[in-house]
């Protein structure tokens, strides 16, 4: 036998037996692609929304405000990613002529411009990131959580709300659920 067929042998040995594989974590947690998928949707929806649709780009501005997700689920959200949940929605909404064909103005919460120039190299916030927000985009999530011998499985809901600040009324509200299950041991 060649050494090429005894590589090709030990290979096929190594790979039956699931030896030099990478080990796969089996976890219900969120991942990126519900990052990219909840996004989506939720711009989507925002973009279709029936009281957006009846504003013009005459209409008074609104100037919207985003604030962190908020977290009530038993994952660890870091501080980050609770601000790139909303800064994608804004900025799939940014890539679109939503904010132009509607009036919307997108502003940074002052307690989060100075991480923003730092990562964007700024010494001077733009003058139109300091108008006063006259809405709050917020968002939420929640999961529901069962454990057993067996497995793992969570629900999650992700609720987004526009707020008009000054009524206090909801203006637009939208919600994205994901079911993750895992058999077995897990590392959630």
């Amino acid at each position: 036998m060649t050494h090429a067929a005894i590589a090709v042998v030990i290979a096929m040995v190594t790979a039956a037996c699931g030896c030099g594989s990478q080990p796969v974590a089996r976890t219900t947690f969120l991942r990126s692609v519900d990052l990219i998928d909840m996004t989506d949707r939720m711009a989507e929806s925002f973009a279709n929304d029936p009281v957006l649709g009846r504003r013009g780009r005459n209409a008074d501005p609104w100037v919207i405000s985003v604030d962190r997700v908020v977290n009530y689920t038993n994952q660890i959200i870091p501080q980050r990613e609770k601000w790139l949940y909303l800064a994608r929605l804004r900025a799939v909404l940014a890539q679109s002529d939503v904010a132009e064909r509607y009036n919307i103005i997108w502003v940074i919460p002052p307690q989060r411009w100075p991480l923003v120039a730092q990562e964007l190299g700024l010494d001077e916030e733009p003058y139109s990131l300091r108008l006063p927000p006259t809405h709050l985009l917020t968002a939420e999530f929640h999961a529901l959580t069962n454990t057993s011998g067996a497995g793992r499985s969570d629900m999650y809901l992700c609720s987004f709300q526009l707020l008009h600040l000054s009524s206090g009324t909801v203006v637009w509200e939208e919600k994205w659920e994901v079911k993750r299950a895992v058999s077995g041991l897990t590392y959630d």
